[in-house]
């Protein structure tokens, strides 16, 4: 069942109930009416039982043959005849009766008032209604009706009648705009969700979601079902640019290890020098194709989200050990490491050894020989900050904005060195951390990368 026709099913049981409770309210505010009539009929019927010169008892007599219809008694609003043989004689017409009298009601009631059966009759000529109560009388053959019209108690209804039937067109008027209202708004939209989705299904992945009225769930739910497509496209985009780059990058060691293969099937390397300079190019391809495997993985791991080790790390002891690696393998190089005291913070410390070598080898990769690099330690409030600049030619705006896109290297044609991982890597490794990683760099001014990681008190 659809949520549309849910709201039709609601708003037809809704009307249904007002109705119900509308015709409950005019037959409770008639059955009142009746009451205090009732209560009249009851009072005056001993009186005009009298109306005939003798007392109203049991053996009700009426000498109606020597009296003519009085209007200027107290029972003047009563209707008052005698009935004998099915012909009427009409003692009392009530004010403002205009020629109508009541039809003659089927059931007879005893004189005695608490007996009385009063009933509602219609008119004889008309459309008008009576209270009435039919007597017996000592005669056999005849009974006494007395009526009292029911004009003013029907005005009362049929206003209330029209009063409710009134509200009623109002709520029914106010109910259709309300499902317009929420059709146009809350419905459609939903509906044109579920029509791109199956759009979508069908393989029509450039299908949207047209923008709905600002500010309703109808508009959150469209810009979210966007989003999450327009993600679900982006995310799909990278991985197919990751797996592209990853076989590109891979492409290479392949290549050269299949190729010496081939050679070595063929024979040519059977010499002394020639087998030992293929299997030095075996291992260095195996190498980088081991690195880049194991910066795939640490990269899929830190995409987990799995937990690091916790333990304290000297950060000042850490960064003089990578920064003489560094300059054990480039004594050219002018590495220079600034610290002003311990600098102690909470983590794993092979993932940030990994994250102090990533940054100077990539200074020392994408620099002249002739450009500086400095490493600073500090504290910055609650915060460890581990800075890596050098003075070489920087980025431009282009490049910073990509500088940790996974294998991005800043040129298509991919001529330098690297796999593009190391940044990447960086910054995965300090969100694990908790910390964040800011990157500075003009073509003009050099780059400097900044780690801030959360601050831990040092070791005692």
């Amino acid at each position: 069942m659809t949520l549309r026709l849910r709201l039709y099913i609601a708003a037809v049981v809704l009307l249904v109930v007002l109705a119900v409770l509308g015709v409950l309210l005019i037959r409770a505010i008639e059955t009142s009416e009746f009451q205090p009539i009732d209560q009249q009929l009851q009072t005056a019927v001993p009186a005009v039982g009298s109306f005939g010169g003798g007392p109203f008892d049991a053996r009700l007599r009426l000498r109606t043959h020597t009296h003519r219809p009085v209007f200027d008694n107290g029972i003047s609003e009563f209707y008052v005849a005698t009935v004998t043989a099915g012909r009427r004689h009409v003692l009392v017409n009530p004010l403002g009766a205009h020629g109508q009298s009541p039809q003659t009601p089927t059931v007879v009631s005893s004189p005695v008032p608490r007996h009385l059966v009063v009933t509602t009759v219609g008119s004889r000529s008309g459309s008008g209604r009576w209270r009435a109560v039919l007597i017996r009388t000592l005669d056999p053959r005849g009974e006494l009706l007395v009526a009292v019209s029911l004009a003013q108690e029907d005005a009362t209804v049929n206003r209330l009648r029209y009063a409710v039937l009134g509200a009623g067109l109002v709520i029914l008027g106010v109910l259709v705009a309300a499902g317009f209202w929420v059709g146009r708004l809350g419905l459609r939209p939903i509906a044109e969700v579920t029509e791109v989705a199956d759009a979508i299904a069908a393989g029509d992945r450039s299908r949207r979601v047209a923008e709905a009225g600002r500010g309703t769930e109808a508009a959150h739910l469209a810009r979210a079902f966007n989003v999450m497509l327009d993600d679900q496209q982006a995310g799909e985009a990278r991985l197919r640019q990751f797996v592209a780059d990853a076989s590109h990058e891979l492409r290479t060691p392949v290549s050269v290890i299949m190729g010496i293969a081939d050679l070595w099937r063929q024979g040519t390397l059977r010499s002394g020098e020639a087998s030992d300079d293929a299997m030095r190019r075996v291992g260095q391809s195996g190498a980088q194709m081991a690195g880049l495997v194991e910066d795939l993985l640490l990269l899929a791991r830190l995409d987990e989200g799995r937990s690091l080790e916790r333990a304290p790390v000297d950060l000042v002891s850490l960064v003089h050990d990578a920064v003489l690696d560094a300059r054990a393998t480039n004594p050219s190089r002018r590495i220079r490491v600034e610290s002003d005291g311990p600098v102690v913070t909470e983590g794993d410390e092979i993932a940030l050894r990994q994250v102090v070598v990533n940054l100077i080898t990539n200074c020392l990769r994408h620099t002249p020989s002739t450009a500086t690099i400095d490493v600073v330690l500090s504290r910055q409030d609650d915060a460890v900050a581990l800075e890596v600049k050098d003075s070489g030619p920087g980025m431009d705006a282009e490049g910073a904005a990509h500088a940790f896109d996974r294998f991005w290297r800043g040129e298509t044609s991919r001529t330098r060195s690297g796999t593009g991982l190391g940044l990447p890597i960086v910054a995965g490794i300090v969100a694990a951390h908790g910390g964040r990683v800011v990157l500075d760099s003009d073509p003009e001014g050099g780059t400097d990368v900044r780690v801030l990681l959360p601050d831990s008190p040092p070791p005692h």
